[in-house]
């Protein structure tokens, strides 16, 4: 992916410097903004929808992941390589799926950039693996060593986390611009106190619940909001794997423990294909059910209104039927 990157923004190099020497181009040539308002890109839905909490349409907002594409496979298109270049403030994960930013970074030339990485502003803990898990290949272990420990990156699939994070982006967009500080302010004030009140929500639920464990036939990006609840998880694959096909021994583990502990269903995440949550399935007899890891969401979701507070109610909801 790095190649890949490094060539596109030779060619984006080579094109801008073709230009500025007169040069036909085929390339429109971006006008800059003069709105004055800050240009925030966003790697994912949950950062977008946090910027847009805080500041409204005060700011110009881009998403770069709009489009279902699942952030794991993610490649920055040319087009989404110049937007970065050209904003005030980009917002990442920080994690291993971001890798492809460096680069992008390194080379931006914008010394008005600022950078926000979400590992950064909560207590990041490393990939979880879970007992009867498919493990990663060799070679896929091997890179992890070398890079060191790989953090979990979902880390706004823990409410407590968001309400951390929330006041942190409130502190970087009045920084920016400071002429909307009260407003930036009063927003991020109502909004925490929307996060708490869903956050009180799923602690009485999960609390009260009569069962505490969860099985994921499918990748787990829960562990967040698992360990702020205290809860039990089983799953076939960790946050950020890209294996689809479990083995023999995954698949008898998980119907295995499906059937031991009674559990009436198993869980699959949105943007999979359900095949491996199918097989369980149907040699368990527990039914499927979908929780929302908010890793993208399309435009027409966005239109129709969806936000990270209305997914996280839908997974309150899904939760409550599945642990009672």
């Amino acid at each position: 992916m790095k190649k890949l990157i490094a060539l596109l923004l030779s060619v984006l190099l080579i094109t801008a410097c073709f230009a500025a020497c007169g040069g036909k181009t085929d390339v429109p040539d971006t006008p800059a903004d003069d709105s004055g308002k800050l240009n925030v890109v966003c790697s994912i839905f949950p950062q977008y929808d946090f910027i847009k909490a805080i500041a409204g349409d005060e700011v110009n907002l881009t998403l770069l992941l709009d489009s279902k594409t699942d952030l794991h496979s993610y490649t920055p298109t040319a087009d989404d390589i110049m937007t970065i270049s050209k904003a005030d403030l980009f917002i990442n994960i920080g994690g291993e799926s971001d890798d492809w930013a460096e680069d992008v970074l390194s080379s931006a030339a914008n010394d008005k950039l600022h950078v926000v990485s979400l590992l950064d502003l909560v207590d990041a803990v490393e990939e979880k693996t879970l007992p009867g898990m498919q493990e990663e290949e060799e070679h896929e272990e091997a890179e992890h060593e070398e890079d060191g420990p790989e953090y979990d990156e979902h880390v706004w699939t823990s409410l407590k986390n968001v309400i951390k994070i929330i006041p942190a982006l409130t502190d970087v967009l009045c920084k920016l611009d400071s002429g909307n500080t009260a407003l930036y302010q009063s927003n991020s004030s109502a909004y925490l106190a929307q996060l708490q009140a869903l956050e009180k929500e799923y602690s009485d639920t999960i609390g009260n619940a009569a069962r505490k464990t969860l099985l994921f036939a499918d990748r787990f990006p829960f562990r967040y909001l698992a360990d702020d609840y205290g809860l039990t998880c089983y799953a076939a694959f960790s946050g950020c794997s890209a294996e689809t096909e479990a083995s023999f021994e995954t698949m008898t583990f998980l119907v295995d423990t499906v059937k031991e502990q009674s559990l009436p269903f198993v869980l699959m995440i949105d943007g999979s294909d359900g095949s491996v949550a199918e097989t369980v399935s149907r040699q368990s007899g527990a039914e499927i059910r979908t929780l929302n890891s908010c890793q993208s969401v399309s435009p027409d979701d966005i239109a129709a209104g969806a936000s990270y507070l209305t997914i996280m109610e839908n997974n309150l909801s899904v939760l409550s039927e599945v642990l009672n």
